[in-house]
């Protein structure tokens, strides 16, 4: 032990061990003096290395910077550019739906889109279709909740909580929507129905949605029975146009089954005053309402819907005049909220479907997109894909009209299945691809079809790709470009949501011959 003592105290003094006749280290305290030498090394490396780092990051840092201020520049080009769209919006404040108070037409996500695809895709040509500003949403969700006052507060979340407000003039809204929640709200009073209140879980309404369908247009309307987002002005009809109505659904704090007694005859009670006493007012006569719903969500969750449903009163579906064609959809069914916004992508897309082509229609929902075509380019035939087979119903029904119309319609396939799982088998014979995947962008393994010889020997000429996501957008694009497969041929944005920092794309992808 004295002996080594004496060499691990020489080692520290800087003697080679042994020396004096001292006893050898040993392999234990060779290790450890091995990595005491790497560790002051390594420390003398980052010491050496920390300027020249944080020079890298500082040279990052500036790059960001100067990448954000050429981006700024370019919004407010683009902000120059368009005609200004403002909000005016008594909500803006409190509301969270809603981003932007002016300048609509030119969201900040206009310039990087704007960039990428000019930068990535060389198409220097990419503009935004802008529609209104107010009046535009036709379907609604909104919260019920129990107020501090115990009243009920009916409209969105407050931003980062869950502390609704009341939004009775929100401009984005149709005008019918507004004039529902109102009748609505003199409904909880009159019949008892006790708002939810998220804390406890207690309460009975969670939640309303709320879809405005147009009736059909009087004789002599050109509009062929339905109104557009237009209206029979903006279709060219020379008739008015019936007062628009409002499919109305109840989200119910109970399973369908677990429905007490008091709860069912106050949930019946309601769906019967709210049909008793639905006015326009005397401007427009008529039923407000066109069918009451009611959807049982027990669950405690941020899931708007439940899955059980119930007919309370009115029409079991509704229809809009989308495209050039009729489309149904019940309570149920994903519809976009701003049909008029809808009605000029449709255009866009028909506009790049050459007349007679075969069409593969993926991410199909109720077919509204296929149909239009089907309608309008005259199709050898349309094949649809969805995963959610609660679209076939209203698809068949949209389907059986367009056969029964003087214009008739080519084949029609709908198959329910993810477009991801079976790209090979969805794709074959198509001419034309078109996607409109959610936010999340394309499926991978649809991708990577898309950018194999595999698309190519199925006979797809032309992909188009309609998307809610613009870095999703980024990425697919990228990677249909990187193939070496497609070109951009086209890309145009439009205004699903004015308000929001928020851009619905349309691109259109040509196979390279």
């Amino acid at each position: 032990m004295v002996l080594r003592g004496i060499t691990v105290a020489l080692a520290a003094a800087g003697q080679p061990p042994g020396a004096g006749g001292t006893a050898e280290l040993t392999p234990r305290q060779r290790r450890m003096a091995r990595r005491q030498k790497q560790h002051a090394k390594q420390r003398e490396l980052r010491q050496q290395e920390q300027p020249a780092r944080l020079e890298r990051e500082q040279a990052v840092e500036q790059q960001r910077a100067a990448a954000a201020e050429e981006l700024q520049q370019l919004h407010v080009q683009l902000l120059q550019q368009q005609p200004d769209l403002p909000l005016n919006c008594p909500h803006f404040a409190s509301c969270s739906g809603c981003d932007l108070q002016s300048g609509l037409a030119a969201p900040p996500l206009l310039a990087s889109a704007t960039r990428f695809f000019a930068e990535r895709c060389a198409y220097p040509g990419f503009r935004l279709a802008a529609g209104p500003a107010q009046q535009w949403r036709r379907r609604a969700r909104l919260a019920v909740r129990r107020g501090d006052d115990g009243e009920a507060v009916v409209g969105l979340f407050s931003e980062g909580s869950h502390d609704a407000v009341d939004i009775p003039d929100c401009v984005a809204h149709h005008p019918a929507i507004n004039a529902a929640v109102s009748l609505l709200r003199e409904a909880l009073t009159a019949c008892g129905v006790e708002p939810y209140h998220e804390a406890s879980g207690k309460g009975e309404l969670r939640y309303l949605q709320l879809t405005v369908v147009q009736p059909p247009a009087p004789a002599g309307s050109q509009d062929g029975g339905q109104l557009g987002a237009g209206g029979a002005a903006a279709a060219g009809g020379t008739a008015a146009a019936a007062p628009a109505q409002v499919q109305l659904v109840l989200v119910w704090n109970a399973a369908a089954g677990e429905v007490g007694d008091a709860a069912d005859e106050r949930l019946s009670a309601l769906s019967d005053w709210l049909w008793q006493r639905q006015q326009h007012g005397e401007q427009q006569p008529g039923s407000l309402l066109h069918s009451i719903w009611a959807n049982f969500q027990p669950a405690a969750t941020n899931t708007i819907l439940g899955e059980e449903w119930r007919l309370l009163r009115g029409a079991e579906v509704a229809w809009a005049r989308l495209g050039g064609v009729d489309i149904c959809y019940g309570p149920g069914s994903f519809m976009q909220a701003n049909f008029g916004a809808m009605d000029a992508a449709l255009a866009a897309i028909q506009a790049h479907v050459p007349a007679g082509a075969t069409v593969a229609d993926l991410h199909a929902g109720v077919g509204t997109i296929g149909l239009s075509l089907a309608a309008t380019r005259a199709p050898r035939w349309v094949r649809f894909v969805e995963i959610n087979g609660q679209g076939e119903p209203p698809f068949q029904q949209s389907a059986e009209r367009l056969r029964a119309s003087a214009a008739g319609a080519p084949p029609l396939e709908y198959l329910v299945g993810a477009a991801g799982s079976q790209p090979g088998r969805w794709c074959k014979g198509a001419e034309v691809v078109v996607l409109d995947p959610p936010r999340k962008g394309c499926e991978p393994a649809l991708l990577r079809y898309l950018c194999s010889d595999g698309a190519a020997a199925a006979g797809v000429r032309r992909v188009l790709y309609l998307s809610c996501g613009l870095p999703a957008l980024q990425r697919d694009a990228a990677a249909l470009l990187d193939s070496g497969r497609w070109r951009l041929a086209h890309a145009e944005a439009f205004l699903f949501f004015p308000g929001a920092d928020h851009l619905e794309t349309l691109c259109v992808f040509d196979k390279i011959e």
